[in-house]
């Protein structure tokens, strides 16, 4: 017998759903969100067990918890699921995913239990860290721009005694906590960037990414954490799609309606693109920026050719890991020149 169940999950409790093969209900039932209480469900179910819960906060909790004692287990990107008729209702939620379990209409998220996947904690809670000290410094800045005063560049952030420039107590008084509040998220972030540090010597892979002109310490674990396993992508095609990094034709009766980019991970786009903009700073002797000065000449325009390179680094970050060898900047010129040559 084949079971398809739908789990809505929440921290209080969790709702299950388990239908058959016809989509009929072979049991239902609502319990605290407990290991012990999620275990004894799943366990007692007989037969063929296929379980889907969404993506959420619990879903790395569940998923270590549950991979094991099923045969199959899909974590599902709520953003894809069909839409559903009447009143919302967790017995209602949990029977729509079951019966999308059923149906293969789920568009899974990926999951793995491996040191990467704890690295992406770290990851994410610096992502919120440094979005935190954006919008600190943002309205800090504002404090003087609502006044006039120039406040141009990032040394502002660095003078504390401009404070007293602002005219009234008030603002000064919130110009001085601002302050204080992002230069201690400053220190935090300092320790992130420790953590991220050890993690290049303890894992070789996130070691050898720093070999590629543009990543440094914190792009090179943000890729490993976000790839994660890079067997899970066919080819480099793949890993655009999920970087945010092509756009896809969309046509419909033989019409054309532009071009749109598919949903993926912004972080990946970000780093590869600021990677990309490091090497047209940084890197002018190697192969990325000698590409990219080829682009130009034969005149693209900045941004394509940038998003050119930001596309090549991301094609080798995945050669990175999946042979789990270092860049070799030489070894791109002698390819380069030798596919010069053949052509």
């Amino acid at each position: 017998m084949e079971n398809y169940i739908g789990m809505d999950a929440h921290g209080a409790t969790c709702t299950f759903v388990n239908l058959n093969g016809k989509g009929e209900i072979i049991s239902r039932c609502q319990m605290k969100t407990t290991e012990k209480n999620l275990l004894g469900y799943v366990r007692s179910q007989k037969g063929f067990t296929k379980l889907t819960f969404e993506e959420s906060h619990l879903s790395k909790w569940l998923y270590v918890l549950l991979k094991n004692e099923v045969d199959e287990l899909v974590v599902c990107n709520a953003r894809y699921l069909a839409e559903k008729q009447g009143p919302k209702t967790d017995y209602r939620d949990a029977l729509h995913l079951a019966d999308e379990l059923r149906t293969n209409h789920l568009v899974p998220v990926f999951h793995e239990e491996n040191d990467f996947m704890e690295i992406r904690s770290q990851v994410g809670a610096y992502k919120d860290l440094v979005r935190e000290i954006t919008q600190t410094k943002n309205r800090f800045k504002a404090l003087f721009r609502a006044q006039a005063l120039q406040v141009g560049g990032t040394k502002i952030y660095n003078r504390p005694e401009r404070i007293q420039e602002l005219s009234s107590q008030t603002d000064r008084f919130v110009a001085s906590q601002l302050f204080e509040q992002f230069s201690f998220l400053n220190e935090i972030k300092k320790k992130y960037i420790l953590i991220f540090k050890e993690n290049a010597k303890k894992y070789s892979s996130i070691g050898k990414l720093k070999s590629i002109p543009g990543i440094n310490f914190v792009r090179a674990n943000i890729i490993s954490a976000i790839i994660c396993s890079p067997g899970r992508f066919k080819n480099k095609h793949k890993l655009w799609a999920y970087a945010m990094l092509v756009k896809y034709t969309q046509e419909s009766d033989g019409r054309t309606y532009g071009q749109k980019m598919v949903q993926g991970r912004r972080e990946l786009k970000n780093v590869f693109v600021g990677a990309a903009q490091s090497v047209l700073q940084k890197s002018p002797n190697s192969s990325l920026r000698k590409y990219y000065d080829r682009l130009r000449s034969k005149g693209v325009d900045h941004d394509a050719a940038k998003f050119d390179v930001a596309r090549r680094i991301a094609a080798i970050s995945l050669s990175v890991l999946k042979h789990d060898k270092p860049y070799d900047d030489k070894y791109e010129e002698k390819k380069r020149r030798i596919d010069k040559k053949v052509h």
